[in-house]
């Protein structure tokens, strides 16, 4: 204004990007008092006051009262702008303004008394308020550019209608979701309004319920957005998403494997590669160029529940020589490298083992039957001979030949366990010896510097009935070593192959720690050495060049002992076929190289799936040991103390428990499990110490 308004006057103020009505009550250091509705005071900068509504009135006194009696002027005075305001057309003022007889917009911009001559046929300062808030609320026609308005363009009125449009249609759905997310959060049915908005923020929750974490950023404000709206309780954002995904039916199932959707798993086989396996189940394997070793003595040892069968020992003694055999499935006798089944077995990299499901690398025709050492069946096979000195187990020569083997029995581990302790029984005699030979390995590398950690396992299943069985695995169990030093020596004999021949190859490494460990020379056992050593070990890698592995106290060392559910072991399977044959390589370095980068990220995405699966069902088992008491140990004390549970083996962070030394056993009570979040909540019951 071209002057400072008088003391009672009733003033246009801009505050905030909006106008106001206000009675000027003064002028304190530059600035003007202002009574605004409500009886409240402002003071603002004389340059921000528009125009004069009503020039005299009482001047606002420092009183309650007297604050409370201008605010209701200004009320007053604001419902009689408030109806000129919408007398207001703003489409036809700007219609008026933009057309002109060649039909171009007018050039510069109205002063506000222009435009409220134009509309309302008055300059009144009521008028002018009037106008300037209607051009305001529109904000579409008209630009404000300081004491002027300027017409917009017509093509630029049509764009910014348009994002006018979609922001309603956005804010209208939107609040249409959030209204049916509540009401579901209620117990009432969802009604989907089936909108594009509604999509995109189930989508985004979706994501969330699925990929948590790994949820990109604008899914996950779209998702976290719906998720406050619909008021649902939740323990983590991602549990949230989850509830709401099954109360809107985008998951029909509270214990669905969202693994499988995370990482994205194949969990059938397409037709194509299922015919492949057929046809390739009817033509036999090439018998050229293999041993027949069926008049061999044969064994296989595994889980019950293994249903491909990779691997199977055989052991001969004559006089003073001790041969070993490992003989190791061929499904590559079957499976041609870029057939439908290679393809999909690379794809896949290898066999997901998930309590609640097993999602195999190849199809049953092949995996389970054809290819796998079944009993009774002879199948082709690459063996491994090692002649072993009697005292000692040390490999005196070694022999890898293609062969056809037939399995003589199947046994499992407990069975084999309880035939060596008793000495007596099928095949005791074998089981024995090898047995002694494994002991004698073992001691060999951890001479040579390798790491025996003796910590059990716990095997999670689930029955097809939902109930979960928790099948503790012994670390001490002889069927286990037995089976295992014959698979690292086999892996150690091809690595050395491998090198020796220069054959491409991908070599399983592991560096030293980054300082010496303190190793019981009896083995690491007990929670609290397991956990210590296991963290202070460096994570495995593989390379295409070999070199050592620290845990296993080898020189170079490959996987090759289960090509039916690792795919690198069915390539290095290929690569010593090969090289037996006296044939090129069957992939070089740079295929070598692709199948490594593949398969290493389906194993690196399968051990992630496996543990959050495992985590997910160990914590559905505890959920029904709610408020029992259950022991536990301390595997760390610090900087934060952590509890290792004894039954399930579950281990967690528990900073309420303090002044307890690790490796002091105590008692706690299951408060509350929430396992789609992750939580479990214990209380302290009592501790060794206490006593």
């Amino acid at each position: 204004m071209a002057y400072t308004p008088e003391p009672g006057s009733v003033v246009t103020v801009w505050e905030g990007g909006e106008l106001a009505l206000g009675v000027v009550a003064g002028e304190e250091k530059r600035r003007l008092k202002l009574i605004v509705e409500s009886g409240r005071e402002i003071r603002v900068q004389p340059s921000r006051v528009g125009w004069v509504v009503e020039e005299r009135g009482p001047v606002p006194g420092s009183t309650v009262e007297q604050r409370r009696e201008a605010g209701r002027r200004v009320e007053q005075l604001g419902r009689e702008v408030a109806i000129l305001t919408q007398q207001v057309d703003v489409g036809v003022l700007w219609e008026i303004i933009v057309e002109t007889p060649e039909g171009e917009a007018k050039p510069g911009g109205f002063f506000t008394a222009e435009l409220a001559e134009l509309a309302l046929d008055s300059r009144s300062g009521a008028s002018m308020t009037a106008v300037a808030r209607a051009l305001r609320e529109d904000g579409i026609h008209f630009a404000r550019k300081g004491e002027e308005w300027v017409a917009r363009a017509r093509e630029q009125v049509e764009d910014l209608e348009q994002e006018r449009q979609r922001v309603l249609a956005r804010e209208t759905q939107t609040a249409a979701l959030f209204d049916a997310l509540g009401a579901a959060v209620r117990g009432d049915a969802f009604v989907s309004s089936g909108s594009e908005y509604e999509e995109r923020y189930l989508d985004a929750l979706y994501q969330l319920a699925v990929h948590d974490e790994d949820t990109p950023d604008g899914a996950r404000v779209m998702a976290l957005e719906a998720l406050g709206a619909s008021k649902l309780r939740h323990d983590r954002p991602q549990e949230g998403a989850f509830r709401l995904m099954r109360l809107v039916g985008r998951i029909d199932d509270d214990d669905v494997n969202l693994q499988v959707l995370r990482y994205g798993l194949h969990v059938s086989f397409p037709d194509d590669v299922l015919a492949c396996a057929e046809q390739a189940t009817q033509r036999p394997p090439d018998g050229e160029g293999r041993e027949d070793l069926t008049h061999l003595e044969v064994l296989s040892i595994d889980s019950p529940k293994t249903r491909e069968i990779d691997d199977a020992l055989s052991l001969e003694r004559t006089g003073e020589v001790i041969l070993l055999g490992v003989h190791i499935a061929d499904p590559g006798a079957f499976v041609r490298p870029e057939d439908a089944v290679d393809r999909e077995a690379l794809a896949r990299g290898l066999t997901h083992y998930h309590p609640d499901l097993t999602l195999p690398m190849l199809p049953p025709a092949l995996g389970e039957h054809a290819a796998s050492l079944v009993a009774g069946e002879p199948r082709p096979a690459l063996s491994f001979f090692f002649k072993l000195d009697p005292a000692t187990a040390a490999v005196r020569d070694r022999r890898v030949v293609r062969s056809i083997v037939c399995t003589t029995a199947r046994l499992d581990y407990e069975g084999v366990d309880r035939t060596i302790a008793a000495g007596d029984g099928p095949h005791a005699v074998t089981l024995v010896e090898l047995a002694r030979l494994a002991a004698l390995r073992e001691r060999r590398r951890i001479e040579q510097g390798a790491v025996s950690i003796y910590s059990p396992e716990v095997d999670i299943r689930v029955e097809g009935d939902g109930t979960i069985l928790l099948d503790r695995v012994d670390p001490e169990s002889e069927s286990r070593r037995l089976v295992g030093e014959a698979m690292i020596l086999a892996g150690e004999t091809a690595a050395q192959i491998f090198r020796e021949a220069g054959v491409p190859a991908i070599y399983r490494r592991q560096a030293a720690p980054d300082r010496p460990l303190e190793l019981p020379v009896e083995g690491v056992r007990g929670p609290v050495d397991v956990r210590r050593v296991r963290r202070s070990l460096n994570r495995g890698t593989i390379s295409s060049q070999p070199g050592p592995h620290f845990g296993l106290g080898v020189e170079a060392y490959v996987q090759i002992t289960s090509p039916l559910r690792r795919f690198q072991d069915l390539a290095m399977h290929r690569q010593l076929a090969a090289h037996l044959a006296g044939q090129t390589p069957t992939y070089d370095a740079e295929a070598m190289q692709r199948i490594q980068a593949t398969t290493e990220r389906a194993d690196r995405d399968s051990r992630r799936a496996e543990r959050a699966a495992e985590e997910f069902w160990r914590l559905r088992y505890l959920e029904g040991l709610t408020g029992e008491e259950v022991d536990a140990v301390v595997v760390e004390a610090e900087p934060r103390t952590v509890i290792h549970l004894a039954e399930t083996l579950h281990e967690q962070p528990m900073p309420s428990l303090t002044g307890v030394a690790a490796g002091s056993p105590v008692t706690l009570c299951i408060e509350h499990v929430n396992p789609r979040a992750g939580r479990l909540v214990l209380r302290r019951v009592s501790c060794s110490q206490d006593r």
